[in-house]
C-alpha cells in the first residue's frame, strides 16, 4: 500500500483556459482497462496524491512529471501506472506513459503492447510520435515504450529531437508521466529531470534510509530538477487493519 508521505509543492501557474483535444493517429491495444482496476487503497491514495497536486493540473495546461526512485525495488513503476491509470478513468485526464526506464522495461508488457516503435525512434526522427503511443482500451490513457534494444543510453534525453517531442506531448495531453530507473544506480532519470514540471520521489516505506533520499533530493536538485514530494510506497501495517481504520 501507498501513502503520501509529505506535503506536495503547490504550482502557481494560471490556466491558460485551453480546451484540451482528443490526440489522433494513434494505435490502440485493446486491454479493457476496467478489468485492471478494481477499488483499492492504492486507487485511494492516488486519489489523494492528485489532490495534492490538484494546482498543476490547470485546464488547458499539459504538465510533465518524472516518478523517480532511489534504488531499485520500491515500485515505482507500479506506482505511475496507478496513477496514470486514476487520472484517465477517474478525473478524465488525457495521459500518456513514457517507460525510460531501459534496463527494466515493463509497461508495455504489462499492458501488452509492442515495442517495435518507441518514443526514442520518434525523437531520433525515424518517425511520428503517433506510432509510438498505444491507447489502452477506451480510456483516455496511453503508454509509449522505450525501445528493446536500446543503446541510447541517457544522451537521448539531450537529443535534438527530446524537447519537440515533449513539447508536442504537453500540448496533446493534460499529463505527460515518465517512469525512469532508480536515481542511485543509473543516471537516466537525473538527465530528464531538468526537462520536466515536477519530480515524483518513490521511497519504498522501511527500506530506504532517509540519508539516501536526501542525497537522491539533493542529485535532482543540482541536475535542474524540482522535487514535488515523496510517495511513500509497500507501507506495512504493525496494529490490525480496522483498529488502523478507527485512528
Amino acid at each position: 500500500m501507498t501513502k503520501i508521505y509529505e506535503a506536495l509543492e503547490q504550482a502557481q501557474k494560471d490556466s491558460k483556459g485551453v480546451e484540451k483535444q482528443e490526440p489522433v493517429s494513434v494505435r490502440s491495444a485493446f486491454i479493457p482497462l476496467a478489468a485492471h482496476f478494481a477499488e483499492s487503497e492504492m486507487e485511494r491514495e492516488m486519489i489523494r496524491l492528485y489532490q495534492n497536486l490538484q494546482s498543476l493540473f490547470s485546464e488547458g495546461e499539459g504538465r510533465i512529471l518524472e516518478f523517480l526512485g532511489s534504488r531499485e525495488g520500491e515500485g515505482t513503476s507500479t506506482i505511475i501506472r496507478e496513477f496514470a491509470r486514476v487520472m484517465a478513468t477517474k478525473f478524465d485526464k488525457w495521459v500518456v506513459l513514457l517507460d525510460a526506464d531501459r534496463y527494466h522495461p515493463a509497461q508495455h508488457d504489462y499492458f501488452k503492447v509492442e515495442a517495435n516503435f518507441s518514443w526514442e525512434d520518434a525523437v531520433r526522427g525515424r518517425g511520428s510520435i503517433d506510432r509510438a503511443l498505444h491507447r489502452i482500451g477506451e480510456a483516455s490513457l496511453f503508454v509509449s515504450p522505450i525501445s528493446e534494444n536500446s543503446d541510447s543510453a541517457p544522451q537521448i534525453f539531450n537529443a535534438p529531437g527530446m524537447d519537440p517531442i515533449l513539447k508536442e506531448l504537453k500540448e496533446r495531453f493534460d499529463l505527460v508521466l515518465i517512469d525512469c530507473p532508480p536515481a542511485t544506480t543509473f543516471p537516466d532519470g537525473l538527465a530528464v529531470c531538468r526537462k520536466v514540471d515536477g519530480v515524483i520521489l518513490v521511497v519504498e516505506a522501511e527500506k530506504t534510509r532517509w540519508p539516501v533520499i536526501e542525497s537522491v533530493k539533493e542529485m535532482i536538485s543540482h541536475a535542474g530538477g524540482k522535487i514535488l514530494g515523496v510517495v511513500l510506497n509497500k507501507r506495512h501495517h504493525h496494529i490490525p487493519e480496522f483498529i488502523y481504520k478507527r485512528l
